[in-house]
């Protein structure tokens, strides 16, 4: 009998235990995506983190798994970084967001093309950096970490502006900003409607993601001749709270502070931002202050709605040294143009833009996302002969409907869309001497408007074989109303003009083979386009516009492979193309007359032959056990043999008429190398090197006149580690050109110098600089 009522009170016991177990037990539902597409990472791994349980995601990246308040999910896929996420009482659905690691780049998910997919199964050549690369740098210079990408190399003018990014010998065709590509920042267009690139008033520390898809390789972004770059901000962790200090201080009075704020629910986050940089910089009247806020919000609404929201902020005050002959900068790398000095020439800009972007799921196959933006700039910006100051509003949107078909034997895929931007830009120009400010030269009205519809899509023709195809029509208009008053001088002319191109249709095709799971070829043709400039269009002097002028144009063949191998270990990517471009924009002097002064009319007087090799190859070895967790060894390499196929000084073929048929084209290394290695440690140490070689190249049309060879060596030793269950830490030391090489990161080409034959084209750059680190992050 005793026994008896023991085993009843042991039985009750166990299903009293067992009934509160199952009533603590949640069923958790949710989706793994890539943060900067909303697109679902199928397989992605869910484990209940000291368990054997888990699940896996589908091909939707949808998951189911029963779990207790208080476990700890562990997700992780190949290419990705794991992300621990806390089950609370109140959890039901997740949406996680994985963010790229840098090894295994070719699992990871990328648009531009017919559908989002990832890099190895797209039939083009992208350049990815992560955010994983950006940590390897001091994450200041945009040129540290994209350098690393085959076939581009990022150029800066002074200590912290002045970027310009050349994309397959497409970017540096003018002296300021950049021209020939086309960016983006969170979908929101940094390209202007007149084709220009301005970057200085985007905060590179903020960076979570670059992607360089090369060459007129996306008729979702306009086929532009260089290519599009995508810059995407940091997110906040889904389910989690934090708030982080950064500090930053190094050589020549570099300090930089960040203040970030991140706060994440189930299927909302939000990121906010400020960041303070104040540099002296190591040339005379070359100091920088810089300010920046941004916020980032993502919103998933449902499994079919979700929506991001960018807003920033920018002021920043960048003086400017000028330029310095090629003796200089050996001599005297610190010095600067007196004029420069003088009009106390600089770039100041208030900047702000916002954006909105929408996506919506209205069945399985069939999908739209949709961004709309604003912004505008204030630009102050006195140089060596006067001062420009600009007003600029900018506004448009993007659209893009989505259909594709797993379903069917061929798996279908097809995109249609369009992309609206417009600017108002409002410039005036005066005199400047010794600062003292002079004579209203021009007061400008300019209205830039370019739009565009496309198609992509793509079939699976065999079970290894697919076949893309699309194509961009492309709309470019220019609008410029002299707002001067009449005038008694005899040189005034009346600039208002009008242009209108005709629309520009830019198709592409591609072949894309699956050799293996794990390797492909491709092999495509595409056409590509870059409109000349505002100020190209219409002659400032002579108020002439430019009917006669036509967008260059190129066609790009292309073939190459993507791929891995020892278990994913080894990767590599290689790309060969051949593009010729025509219609070449060359300037063509005139010389002054009695009613006109000097002037110059840009002309379609060129044609240029792009052959390059891209190679990237790297390799990460994890040990099972020991005291290193990883050691990723790394090398790209670019191979440039461009020229002037058919290349004048103009187009009049007269005794005047200089040809440079056979000439190496300027501003093109012929050889560049990236290698490093980065090593990680258990305990928590990481060191992170590289090393950058830049072949010599001309500077100038003749090629008589070159920028000498060299060679930079980075590196970064640090520690992180989470103190406890609330509190990361990352302290680090770092060098940037550890060689003192002498060099320039940006040089100013075909520019004439008489007075001692020697251009003015150089930009230098520092000597050996040091810094040093620290991050620490609270989380809730």
């Amino acid at each position: 009998m005793k026994a008896t009522y023991i085993r009843t009170i042991s039985l009750l016991l166990m299903l009293s235990f067992l009934s509160i177990s199952l009533y603590a037990q949640l069923a958790i539902t949710g989706r793994v995506v890539d943060p900067t597409n909303a697109q679902p990472i199928a397989g992605a791994s869910v484990l209940i983190n000291g368990t054997q349980r888990g699940t896996t995601a589908n091909d939707k990246g949808e998951f189911s798994l029963p779990a207790n308040e208080g476990d700890q999910l562990l997700f992780s896929a190949i290419g990705y970084q794991t992300l621990t996420v806390g089950v609370k009482a109140t959890t039901r659905s997740l949406t996680v967001e994985l963010d790229p690691s840098n090894t295994d780049l070719n699992e990871v998910i990328v648009s531009g093309y017919s559908t989002p997919q990832t890099i190895q199964r797209t039939a083009g050549a992208v350049g990815l950096i992560t955010s994983r690369d950006i940590q390897r740098t001091n994450g200041l210079h945009l040129q540290n970490y994209v350098n690393l990408i085959p076939g581009v190399k990022v150029e800066m003018r002074t200590i912290a502006a002045g970027n310009r990014i050349v994309i397959r010998g497409y970017g540096n065709q003018t002296n300021f900003n950049g021209v020939g590509y086309k960016a983006y920042l969170n979908d929101i267009p940094l390209t202007d409607g007149d084709g220009t690139t301005f970057l200085d008033d985007i905060d590179f520390t903020t960076l979570s993601r670059v992607e360089v898809l090369k060459g007129p390789a996306s008729s979702a972004y306009g086929n532009a001749i260089g290519g599009v770059v995508n810059l995407y901000t940091e997110r906040a962790p889904i389910g989690k709270t934090s708030i982080s200090q950064q500090v930053l201080a190094g050589s020549y009075g570099l300090f930089r502070t960040n203040t970030s704020i991140k706060t994440g629910s189930d299927n909302t986050s939000l990121n906010i931002n400020y960041g303070h940089q104040k540099y002296d910089g190591f040339r005379v009247h070359g100091g920088s202050t810089k300010d920046f806020l941004s916020i980032t919000s993502d919103t998933y609404m449902s499994a079919k709605r979700s929506m991001s929201i960018f807003v920033g902020y920018t002021n920043s005050y960048d003086l400017l040294a000028g330029e310095i002959d090629s003796v200089a900068i050996r001599e005297q790398p610190e010095s600067s143009d007196p004029a420069y000095v003088s009009n106390n020439a600089s770039i100041k800009t208030e900047s702000a833009r916002a954006g909105i972007s929408h996506s919506y799921q209205f069945t399985d196959r069939f999908a739209n996302k949709t961004t709309i933006f604003v912004g505008g700039q204030v630009i102050d910006q006195p140089f060596a002969a006067g001062v420009n100051k600009a007003n600029k509003l900018k506004f448009g949107g993007r659209s893009v409907f989505t259909y594709s078909n797993d379903a069917s034997p061929l798996r279908p895929t097809f995109s249609l869309g369009g992309e609206f931007l417009k600017n108002f830009n409002y410039t005036k120009s005066y005199g400047l001497s010794g600062g003292v400010l002079g004579a209203l030269r021009s007061d400008l009205e300019v209205q830039a408007m370019q739009y565009s519809v496309f198609a992509q899509a793509a079939l699976q023709l065999a079970p290894k074989l697919t076949l893309s195809a699309g194509a961009g029509l492309n709309y470019v208009e220019y609008g410029i109303t002299d707002m001067r008053a009449a005038t008694t001088t005899p040189l005034y002319v009346n600039l208002t003009g009008y242009k209108r191109f005709k629309p520009i249709l830019a198709p592409r095709a591609a072949l894309a083979y699956q050799v293996t799971d794990n390797v492909s070829l491709y092999a495509s043709v595409s056409e590509g386009y870059s409109t000349p400039g505002t100020n190209q269009v219409v002659v400032a002097q002579t108020g002439v516009v430019n009917y006669n002028l036509r967008p260059e144009s190129g066609t790009s063949y292309e073939v190459g492979s993507k791929g891995s191998f020892l278990n994913k270990t080894l990767t590599y990517e290689i790309a060969y193309f051949n593009m010729t471009v025509t219609d070449k924009l060359v300037p063509q002097g005139f010389a002054a007359t009695p009613t006109i002064p000097a002037y110059s009319i840009t002309t379609n007087a060129g044609k240029v032959q792009h052959n390059g090799l891209e190679l990237a190859l790297q390799y990460a070895y994890r040990p099972g056990a020991g005291v290193v967790s990883l050691i990723r060894p790394f090398a790209s390499y670019t191979y440039s043999d461009f020229y002037y196929k058919d290349y004048k000084s103009d187009n009049n073929s007269d005794g005047k008429t200089v040809d440079y048929t056979g000439r190496k084209e300027s501003g093109i290394a012929p050889n560049m190398l990236n290698a490093g290695v980065d090593v990680e440690v258990r305990a928590g140490f990481y060191l992170n090197s590289t090393l950058m070689y830049v072949d010599k190249m001309p500077i100038n049309l003749p090629n008589n006149h070159f920028a000498p060879a060299y060679t930079l060596v980075n590196g970064k030793l640090g520690y992180r580690s989470a103190l406890g269950n609330h509190v990361n830490l990352d302290v680090y030391v770092g060098s940037d050109n550890m060689l003192s090489s002498t060099y320039s990161s940006l040089v100013f080409l075909n520019l004439a110098n008489p007075a001692n034959n020697r251009p003015l084209a150089y930009n230098p750059s520092p000597k050996i600089t040091v810094y040093s680190g620290a991050m620490l992050k609270y989380i809730f």
